[in-house]
């Protein structure tokens, strides 16, 4: 259980201070028998306890709570007895019972805060996938332990990996009687945390319970974007534009011959090209070295270089700040927040670079100097405004760029500059800024921050980071709240909210059912609040409104493995999904193999073989006569069929297109593929129907509550003849085909073994890879002997639904089961 932080303690003790003043002029009128006075008096104190039942974390003490109902209960009498005007036992109840009640109360209260005090905060090191002390720089981890030390603290350094949630333990390394250590101990109650990129599940999980002291600033670009947007201090900032084409570029250089490109994710100098424009030629500093470039050239190194990603980089105007020396230069004033959350001056000093180069910047070939004797030798008489100047600007700043980003930052690393005309410029502004020359003044603030952090139980929330990438953010939305009863809450997610037929069915069958439906996308996850904006199927039309998270949830997005959608994957993690199979993860031969290695499937598995060469592909195509080119990857949409003719050509289809090649140029085609992506060769064991249709059999098949496979849909494919233009891609219910094909004797029989053949393959898929798969398109074909081959099986949720209905009314009544079974397992866990 959570304690109360200094700041509830204190709102506490107030209102009780206030109770017992009151409750004592109470007395005093009650001895005078002033009842009207006495019952606006008696209301007030009645007001002052349930303000009291409003702080969450005091009302959430059981010891507190049984003296508050004890002191409440004092009051209800009192009430009863003011209504009968008996001030005898009213002042009796408040002498002997209330008041020393309330006089006891008050004093433990006082005593907390005094422990509150006193405590030994635990301070968190902490990085999302490494731990800090494996790449903090010794000075700063021996700076951090000496001045934790100093101001009573335990540091614990820990990473993603040494977190369990369900004991609310880490295992960390701590430095202890001149050694470190390796210990398990309770979370910490305050985390200092390290970098700036990616979160781990982990990380976003510790910030709902712990205090975190750091969110980042952005980028090179965004920080500057963000400052415009508010205008304040936008003319400290270097004119600039984000990379995006060449177009572009040339139109900034026609406005500044001289300029700088920055690689928006570089440190310390890397990354960072002077371009000067000299009538057709560039001149392009890279630190000392030089290049001149014609036209042509720069052209290409724009490409090569700036434009290899797209918008990695920004262009700025080169501001000339130099010294009399001829030293490139700029001002880094590192700023911090206190033990009382004021931001301060910690350390300034001009960085100076060799003359020979352009960057002012220590990491390559430059000095650091003392920032008032620098200002004096540089600019004399100016020297004590201009040293006024910029101390002020360093905290002025720190202030505005802290409410912009909602009160959140700690420190920042500011670069500041002065030019030849005496105008100030701000070249950047950064989390975490190099402190080699300073870390045990860095060390005072950050610890004492931390506990300032801690005792006061202060929770930012990364809310700047969310709104530029779009995401979700419940405080600040303006849309209704979601009223659901305890019906079971399905949740559908998706890659865009859509209003297609398969999404209204999913919606009206929900209802039919009695559950609770809504879409959402990735970015509806407000993953701090847990909470969802989640879209109701209202009227016919989509309505969003917050609602908490499912309690199963039906997968359309059907990323799971795709490094960047992983996220969402391990934030609803402990929810119920119809659908657990890694798509991204398996690869179609690495399928393939191990359905091969299986005695039901060995047999009747169409021949394929890894692509690795275009020989591979011609060798299947002189054995077999058709082929089918498969991605690894699962995406259908890269399949193409392949036919060599009677006449020595061949016809490749794709999709509904259809191009006919001669040998060297089909060769020349399967090299550039086979250079960009991964693929399989394998026969195309499809014959043709009655009507020279490419001709075979799919199935979708999903899990039911009792663990048994159920046909959702079940067709024949009949593709287009490519050697006729005017056939098409067709799809016919699978005994309609059969019985049109092959009569009514031999249909029922075939189709009974298409369905025994196609549950098979979903049970050895289970069998190999575990409940994970609970969906499954099977592709099966069929030679001229009836022989049917398994040419295609996809564990992931089927890409095109034939049947909405079927498929709606089987996966839902899945969902429903499953998010039945979660609130089972969670009333069990309760009890």
């Amino acid at each position: 259980m959570s304690k109360p932080t200094d700041k509830q303690l204190q709102q506490v003790y107030n209102i009780f201070q206030t109770l017992s003043e009151a409750s004592d002029h109470f007395h005093k009128l009650i001895k005078e028998k002033e009842l009207n006075q006495s019952i606006f008096i008696f209301s007030s104190i009645v007001d002052g306890f349930q303000a009291l039942s409003r702080i969450d974390a005091v009302s959430k003490i059981e010891e507190w709570n049984i003296r508050k109902n004890k002191a409440e209960k004092h009051l209800l009498d009192i009430a009863q007895l003011l209504e009968k005007g008996n001030f005898i036992k009213i002042s009796e109840i408040l002498q002997f019972s209330y008041l020393p009640l309330l006089n006891k109360i008050t004093k433990d209260i006082s005593k907390s805060m005094d422990d509150q005090k006193s405590k030994k905060y635990k301070i968190g090191v902490f990085a999302s996938f490494h731990n800090p002390r494996a790449f903090y720089p010794e000075a700063r981890v021996n700076a951090l332990v000496q001045e934790s030390e100093r101001q009573n603290t335990q540091l614990l350094f820990f990473t993603s990996t040494d977190v369990n949630f369900e004991k609310e333990v880490i295992t960390a390394d701590v430095y202890t009687d001149g050694k470190w250590e390796r210990i398990t101990t309770h979370f910490p109650d305050v985390i200092n945390n390290v970098g700036a990129g990616k979160r781990s599940h982990i990380e976003r999980k510790l910030r709902r319970v712990i205090p975190f002291t750091s969110f980042h600033v952005g980028n090179k670009l965004s920080l500057p974007m963000r400052m415009a947007k508010y205008k304040k201090y936008v003319e400290l900032l270097v004119p600039f534009r984000l990379c995006r084409n060449e177009v572009e570029i040339h139109e900034f250089l026609k406005d500044n011959n001289k300029v700088v490109f920055k690689y928006l994710q570089s440190n310390r100098g890397e990354n960072i090209y002077f371009v000067t424009k000299k009538g057709t030629r560039y001149a392009v500093q890279e630190h000392k070295n030089e290049r001149i470039l014609s036209q042509e050239a720069f052209e290409e190194w724009l490409q090569t270089v700036i434009l290899q990603e797209k918008g990695s980089f920004i262009v700025q105007r080169y501001i000339h700040t130099r010294t009399k020396e001829d030293e490139p230069y700029h001002f880094r004033a590192h700023v911090q927040k206190n033990g009382e959350g004021k931001w301060g001056l910690t350390h300034i000093y001009p960085r100076l670079g060799n003359r020979k180069s352009n960057l002012s910047n220590v990491a390559t070939d430059g000095r650091v100097d003392n920032f008032h004797d620098f200002l004096v030798r540089e600019y004399g008489g100016k020297a004590e405004k201009y040293e006024s100047d910029i101390l002020r600007l360093s905290i002025e700043i720190a202030l505005h760029l802290d409410k912009l980003y909602g009160l959140a930052l700690d420190e920042l690393g500011i670069d500041l500059a002065i030019d030849e005309n005496g105008r100030y410029w701000m070249h950047e502004a950064n989390n975490g800024p190099q402190t080699a020359y300073h870390e045990e003044k860095r060390a005072v603030n950050t610890i004492a921050y931390a506990k300032y952090i801690a005792k006061n139980g202060i929770f930012y929330t990364e809310s700047l980071r969310k709104s530029w990438s779009g995401m979700f953010q419940a405080r600040t939305a303006n849309i209704a709240l979601a009223e659901l009863d305890n019906r079971t809450t399905v949740g559908v997610l998706q890659g865009k909210i859509v209003n297609d037929s398969l999404a209204t069915t999913l919606a009206e069958t929900a209802e039919r059912k009695n559950i609770h439906l809504y879409t959402f996308t990735p970015k509806d996850v407000d993953y701090d609040e847990m909470l969802i904006k989640g879209h109701f199927y209202e009227d016919n039309k989509w309505i969003p409104k917050i609602v908490e998270y499912p309690d199963a949830i039906i997968d359309r997005l059907q990323l799971r493995g795709d490094e960047d959608a992983q996220w969402i994957y391990e934030e609803l993690e402990d929810i119920a999904f119809t659908n657990k199979w890694t798509g991204r993860k398996y690869k179609k031969s690495g399928i393939y193999k191990k359905l091969q290695a299986s005695e039901e499937i060995n047999d009747i598995l169409a021949p394929y073989q890894k692509v690795s060469k275009t020989r591979d592909i011609f060798s299947f195509i002189e054995k077999y006569g058709k082929v089918i080119l498969k991605l690894e990857s699962g995406n259908i949409s890269g399949t193409q069929y392949i036919e060599k003719l009677s006449n020595g050509k061949y016809f490749v289809t794709k999709g509904t297109s259809v191009t006919e090649y001669s040998e060297f140029p089909l060769l020349n085609k399967l090299k550039e593929l086979i250079k960009e992506d991964n693929f399989i060769v394998q026969k195309d064991a499809r014959s043709l129907n009655k009507n020279g249709q490419p001709t075979s059999f799919s199935m979708q098949l999903i899990q039911d509550k009792v663990d048994k496979w159920k046909f959702i849909s079940l067709f024949a494919d009949l593709k287009a003849n490519p050697a006729d233009n005017t056939s098409k891609n067709l799809t016919e219910e699978l005994t309609e085909f059969l019985r049109d094909n092959y009569g009514e004797k031999e249909a029922t029989e075939l189709e009974s073994k298409i369905k025994e053949l196609a549950k098979t393959v979903g049970v050895s898929l289970q069998k190999i890879y575990g409940n994970v798969v609970t969906e499954v398109t099977i592709e099966l074909g069929i030679d001229d002997n009836q022989h049917l081959s398994l040419i295609e099986v996809n564990p992931n949720s089927p890409n095109t639904i034939y049947d909405t209905a079927t498929y709606a009314e089987n996966v839902i009544s899945y969902a429903s089961y499953l998010g039945l079974l979660t609130k089972s397992n969670d009333s069990f866990v309760k009890i």
